[in-house]
């Protein structure tokens, strides 16, 4: 090779290194494509680890959503005088974090979804009675038990913090000992009937617009692979977000739930209702396969918070 042609290869290679680390200073990672190539994965800086003991003790076992172990989880006065709401879940969800929340049961469902994480539900009156029993998987089924006869529960209230147990004749049973949430907003519980219809009264209807913009910039976030991103979009603030981020095996369950969102993902006609929406993404997963997906809302505030997505294949 003559010493012109060094030279020019030289000037090549290192243009291609400049070009590379001003990527890595502006957009905190390298340039993997994904789908179509229109975005950029986003590569974060390792967090401090973040792990608290387990609030929550139980497992559940139903035929058609599996089996799986209760470890944390969330409780909350209703706002609506309708009792305790106690959400617990297979996987921990920064629930320390979520204390102060003006949603905390909103957050809980957006964390869990992003985990993957298994649920159960009831809302306990003063007498730790609760009239519905909830338990569910993210992405593949749930139940709701309206026949208070199949279980039994307790709940004790102190200092801020609710304590108690619920045992289901078929489906097992879990105890829990956490902090009472202060929510800003009530929020609907899964089975309560009664609180549903309220609200659907009082609640506000978000714009389709927002409805569309709050899909995409999830999307968005989601495919370039961007958790800092993507959790400042489901409405976790600053201090929040680095404590999530710090969780044992959130970045392998993050790329999973980056995967539930299509490229190039159009979005389709938004629908909403008081205080939630929904809108349809199509386009195709990394391995190539097409779907149409479901994405839905519910709102906090002004903020729509993605609490459920519906994965369709079609044939």
């Amino acid at each position: 090779m003559s010493t012109t042609m060094q030279l020019q290869t030289l000037a090549a290679c290192t243009l291609t290194l400049m070009l590379l680390a001003c990527g890595n200073e502006q957009g905190g990672g390298g340039a993997a494509k994904v789908g179509a190539g229109t975005h950029k994965t986003v590569v974060e800086a390792k967090r401090a680890p973040y792990a608290y003991p387990a609030p929550v003790k139980g497992h559940i076992k139903e035929i058609n959503i599996g089996e799986f172990d209760l470890v944390d989880g969330i409780a909350y006065p209703s706002l609506g005088g309708g009792g305790t709401v106690v959400y617990v879940v297979s996987k921990p969800v920064a629930s320390p974090m979520l204390v102060g929340s003006a949603c905390p049961l909103t957050q809980a469902r957006a964390l869990a979804k992003l985990r993957n994480a298994s649920f159960s539900e009831v809302t306990l009156d003063t007498g730790g009675r609760s009239n519905y029993f909830g338990a569910g998987t993210p992405f593949n089924g749930s139940l709701t038990d309206l026949a208070p006869r199949d279980w039994s529960s307790t709940l004790k209230t102190e200092a801020n913090r609710a304590a108690g147990s619920v045992a289901h004749k078929q489906y097992g049973k879990f105890e829990f000992d956490l902090p009472l949430s202060s929510p800003k907003i009530d929020e609907i519980s899964y089975g309560d009937q009664q609180q549903k219809r309220r609200l659907a009264a009082t609640t506000p209807k978000p714009g389709e617009q927002a409805v569309t913009a709050a899909y995409i910039a999830l999307r968005d976030a989601a495919l370039t692979k961007n958790l800092k991103a993507t959790l400042a979009t489901l409405g976790f603030d600053a201090k929040q977000s680095e404590a999530i981020r710090g969780m044992d095996g959130i970045d392998a369950d993050f790329l999973v739930f980056a995967d539930r969102f299509l490229t190039p993902g159009t979005p389709g006609d938004p629908w909403n209702k008081p205080g939630a929406g929904q809108v349809r993404g199509e386009g195709v997963k990394a391995n190539g396969k097409k779907f149409f997906n479901d994405y839905y809302f519910d709102l906090c505030g002004d903020h729509l918070v993605l609490t459920h997505i519906v994965e369709q294949s079609p044939p």
